[in-house]
């Protein structure tokens, strides 16, 4: 008499799944696309750099990470779309803007220093 029926729906519903839903991800993808392309305009800069001949170690190196934001952008999609098939979906929209803006931090501080150092040059004069 004293016995409590549990109802039947309750022995299948599970939580909701804890992060961002499909569609946050799929508004952050095309940011991060978005991000991607108008990253890849360094890469004429970074080619007229290279091509023009015998440049300091510490010039080659601001070149290339320069150039490097669609692959930023491009690991990022992998590195949050991975995440969230993966089960991990409180972490993929983490990760999928995270990326883009380290890579961005790092070149805003590059050329910070270069300003501060080198009056913005890419080369300081000793």
């Amino acid at each position: 008499m004293g016995r409590r029926v549990q109802d039947e729906t309750d022995e299948f519903d599970t939580a909701p799944a804890a992060g961002p839903g499909r569609a946050w991800l799929i508004s952050a993808s095309v940011v991060i696309i978005a991000f991607g392309f108008a990253s890849s305009v360094m890469w004429e800069t970074a080619g007229l750099m290279l091509a023009g001949g015998s440049l300091p170690p510490p010039a080659v190196a601001f070149a290339v990470y320069a150039a490097c934001g669609p692959l930023a952008a491009l690991l990022a999609l992998v590195t949050g779309w991975l995440r969230f098939n993966g089960g991990k979906r409180g972490s993929a929209l983490k990760w999928m803007i995270a990326i883009p803006v380290v890579w961005l931090i790092g070149l805003l501080g590059w050329l910070a220093a270069l300003q501060a150092f080198c009056g913005g040059a890419l080369v300081c004069a000793a």
